[in-house]
């Protein structure tokens, strides 16, 4: 089986609710998200030796799904501010994460020695989608996994549980719809990604030469601690 030896690939995937009921938090959520972008961004310096970082910040409401950026350099990826992250609309998140996953599924298809890191985050339930369901995306999530991908989900003002085990998504952050606790679960997600990165660098520098299979493997054992402290 082929071994891979050059600098892993870490790709940072945000899926954010731009949703109209996402006023109520907008300016906790915009500092939260700065905070962490600015977690990725010391990461990609931290481990340059070992990990090239990119980042995807992708926003979403019925009126659009945006690309904000997408595998961008952490050093050229903006923050958010009140003029950028504009709440309105309804909620297509299932459109949103079906889209954003198989875009970035495919353009990594013939890549190998990366990781992938996704995390939702909303405020409502699905209420506008037209391309994707329920199913659908339930069986993607389970494929990705499969492939070692990771995926986390901050939620608030809906049945998070309901969701997220319909999702297949193990990894749940539920939180109150205040500035403290808005703030409280972006700083946790800062530090998960930032455990991610020096758990995958710990264990590029022990096996340098590991399979991809064998790469996979600690990663689904990884993706499934990501919020444990």
């Amino acid at each position: 089986m082929e071994k891979t030896t050059s600098k892993s690939k870490v790709y940072n995937l945000i899926i954010m609710d731009r949703s109209g009921s996402m006023w109520d938090i907008q300016r906790p959520a915009i500092q939260g998200y700065n905070e962490v972008l600015g977690g990725v961004k010391a990461d990609a310096k931290k481990y340059a030796d070992s990990q090239d970082h990119y980042i995807t910040l992708v926003l979403f409401d019925s009126s659009s799904i945006d690309e904000v950026y997408w595998n961008a350099n952490p050093s050229e990826a903006e923050v958010l501010t009140p003029e950028t992250y504009v709440p309105g609309a309804c909620t297509p998140l299932y459109d949103a994460i079906g889209r954003t996953l198989t875009k970035l599924e495919k353009e990594l298809k013939d890549r190998d020695n990366y990781s992938v890191v996704v995390t939702i985050i909303t405020d409502g339930l699905e209420n506008s989608s037209s391309e994707y369901s329920l199913s659908a995306i339930q069986a993607l999530i389970k494929h990705l996994k499969g492939e070692g991908w990771s995926f986390a989900y901050m939620g608030t003002d809906h049945d998070v549980e309901g969701v997220t085990i319909s999702l297949s998504i193990t990894n749940v952050v539920k939180f109150e719809k205040t500035e403290a606790e808005t703030k409280a679960v972006f700083e946790k997600e800062r530090r998960a990604r930032g455990r991610y990165s020096k758990k995958m660098a710990e264990f590029d520098l022990a096996s340098p030469c590991a399979s991809m299979e064998e790469r996979k493997i600690f990663q689904s054992k990884i993706a499934d601690e990501f919020y444990d402290e």
